[in-house]
């Protein structure tokens, strides 16, 4: 049976196909000090910090369970208090055994589908997931009648909750590629926060370094700019030098802040600075 899914018909078919979450996350170093907590006392560069795997991710600040994507349960399985959502005001066409439950209760439900292609902006931010939240706490609601309806659909990767800081999308810096005999690795992290066009010099953190054999696994997060009035036309990425305990080798460099961690590559599109 299809019902419909609101908003999203321009990302549908940009993103040609969806595929519907199977088995559980493979979850590479998502540890982090001071998951969901001040960030005060982070360790240093170079400091080893123990695995703490979350029971929560960020998927554009929407929190989720980490068990909503480690054992998905498919949009028709709704309880009869959330099921009305699927056929809320603003909806289309989609199949509900290929969207997994990420948030459900009797005034918001959230529906998440991982894309069989991610979606690459080509300076870090590589989003898995398309997502859609569909609620009675809307515009569309009447005086004493609850009225499902469309209020947010976007895509997102789920992403570590770094507290007081917030994670950015990190590429290796093309100016500054990584060698094997170097214990440095220079990076770019680029601040999804609105911060009138600035880099984010200065405000740019280590939450976790942990260096095994085969893997260096970094979590950068950006403390806000504590600005009150910003504008939103995109910031530019701030170079971040990583002090490493030995030698890089042949070590994958990834970025640990999403899950499951990815390699850090070089940006695919040229730098854009101001």
């Amino acid at each position: 049976m299809r019902r419909s899914l609101g908003g999203m018909g321009k990302l549908l078919r940009a993103a040609a196909r969806l595929t519907l979450v199977s088995g559980a996350l493979a979850l590479l170093g998502t540890g982090c000090a001071s998951l969901g907590q001040p960030a005060a006392g982070l360790p240093s560069a170079g400091s080893q910090t123990p695995e703490i795997q979350p029971e929560v991710v960020l998927c554009q600040g929407n929190e989720v369970p980490l068990q909503a994507l480690n054992n998905p349960r498919p949009a028709s399985g709704l309880g009869p208090e959330a099921a009305p959502a699927l056929d809320g005001r603003n909806v289309e066409q989609f199949d509900p055994a290929a969207w997994l439950i990420a948030q459900e209760s009797r005034d918001r439900v959230m529906l998440m589908n991982r894309l069989a292609v991610p979606q690459d902006d080509g300076h870090g931010d590589v989003r898995d997931y398309m997502y859609i939240v569909i609620s009675t706490n809307s515009m569309a609601s009447e005086p004493g009648k609850p009225v499902w309806a469309v209020v947010e659909s976007s895509t997102c990767t789920p992403t570590l909750d770094l507290g007081e800081l917030r994670a950015g999308a990190v590429t290796l810096d093309p100016s500054l590629p990584p060698a094997p005999e170097s214990n440095r690795v220079a990076l770019l992290i680029t601040e999804f926060d609105c911060n009138s066009g600035q880099n984010a010099e200065g405000r740019v953190e280590i939450v976790k370094l942990l260096e095994t054999e085969s893997t260096v696994e970094v979590v950068l997060g950006v403390r806000p700019s504590g600005a009150q009035w910003a504008t939103c036309q995109g910031n530019p990425a701030t170079p971040f030098m990583v002090d490493l305990e030995r030698q890089l080798g042949n070590r994958a460099i990834l970025n640990a802040a999403v899950l499951p961690a990815r390699e850090i590559a070089a940006p695919a599109l040229p730098r854009i600075d101001r």
